[in-house]
């Protein structure tokens, strides 16, 4: 499992957030995309001049229905050309938007019907609960995509057969798991607030995240028809109002997520694919799966490399391998999704699993 910050570095670095961020709705014909010197910058209104972030450059290319790549390279060689071609598009069909701003910069540039649940309201739902029931924060981040909150319960623990076999193979390694859930949102319309149920291994201090049985909350709302100016969004009170019911039942979700039942089927999945052989040539397979999941040549490299030297030639082997890599995945994001694509790994329907045990 990948480490961030500490509790106390998160919760610093979230409060900072919450006193400098501002939130606006504008109808796009008072946005407009400036040139300053070689940078691309978004002019909201008379007086808000702001930076862009790749997050909000990404959703003003949606927006306007400018390819990726020819935005991207219009934005590194001929900056001045994206602002006139964005302005054209921006201006041509105007309609509500919202803008979320941190530090000088628009972060999101979002449909005025995105409902903000903010990062520092999840924190107050849920640690309450967390604390209450004695579990384990093992990791934390705050990135410019998401927040995330790793927790496991390591009083409840269950030994697992893996696929090393001893000797004549009548003997198995075991490996023990403990129930462990990740809680993360984003605040710039990156996907949504989400539990989700997953299962923590000891011996390679690995996390799966097992999708069957987690809970998602998409950020989608009453739409903000606020006339044609440039208004500052919802207060905190207010926002706070509006959505306590909904961190009431996020809390309950918590609360119920460490269910003994779905800890033992999960482990049930575990120990059933250590009974799934790799059949191909695992170079192969690890190719096909990279493939597949869209890997990058270095991140196959440390799954081989992580799958050799386990000796597991087996389903749970290879999620064990890319769980591992997690920890070598420098963007704390990207290290997430490698987490979540061990989970997915071991939930593969047979014919699927087949294939990729085969690299067909």
């Amino acid at each position: 499992m990948k480490i961030g910050r500490t509790l106390t570095e998160l919760a610093q670095e979230i409060e900072r957030q919450r006193e400098t961020r501002k939130d606006y709705i504008a109808s796009t014909a008072h946005i407009s995309m400036g040139v300053e010197g070689d940078e691309v910058r978004m002019l909201v209104g008379d007086d808000l001049d702001l930076g862009v972030t790749s997050i909000a450059h990404d959703q003003i290319a949606s927006h306007v229905g400018i390819p990726a790549g020819y935005y991207k390279r219009m934005l590194a060689e001929e900056p001045l050309l994206l602002a006139a071609n964005a302005n054209t598009w921006l201006h041509k069909n105007p309609v509500q938007r919202m803008v979320r701003s941190l530090d000088g910069n628009s972060r999101a540039f979002l449909s005025n019907s995105y409902r903000p649940l903010d990062n520092a309201a999840m924190m107050e739902a849920v640690l309450p609960s967390l604390v209450d029931m004695g579990v384990e924060i093992m990791s934390c981040e705050v990135t410019e995509a998401r927040l995330y909150l790793k927790v496991v319960d390591k009083r409840i623990n269950k030994d697992i057969p893996t696929g090393r076999k001893l000797g004549d193979g009548s003997h198995c390694f075991f490996d023990t798991a403990s129930p462990a859930l990740v809680l993360s949102n984003s605040e710039v319309g990156l996907g949504a607030l989400s539990v989700q149920t997953s299962i923590y291994t000891h011996m390679c201090t690995n996390l799966a995240v097992v999708r069957e049985r987690s809970q998602r909350k998409y950020h989608v709302g009453q739409r903000q028809d606020i006339g044609e100016e440039v208004y500052a969004l919802l207060s905190d009170n207010t926002r706070q109002l509006t959505d306590a019911a909904l961190w009431a039942q996020i809390s309950d979700v918590v609360r119920g997520a460490f269910d003994r039942v779905l800890f033992d089927a999960t482990c049930e999945k575990l120990a059933s694919a250590a009974e799934d052989k790799i059949e191909a040539d695992p170079v192969k397979v690890v190719e096909v799966t990279a493939l597949k999941y869209m890997m990058s040549a270095g991140e196959r490299s440390s799954v081989l490399q992580h799958l050799i030297r386990g000796g597991d030639l087996t389903r749970y082997g290879l999620h064990a391998a890319i769980t591992r890599t997690a920890e070598d995945v420098e963007n704390y994001d990207r290290a997430s999704q490698f987490e979540q694509l061990g989970g997915t790994i071991i939930e593969l329907p047979r014919s699927e699993w087949q294939q990729l045990a085969r690299a067909a």
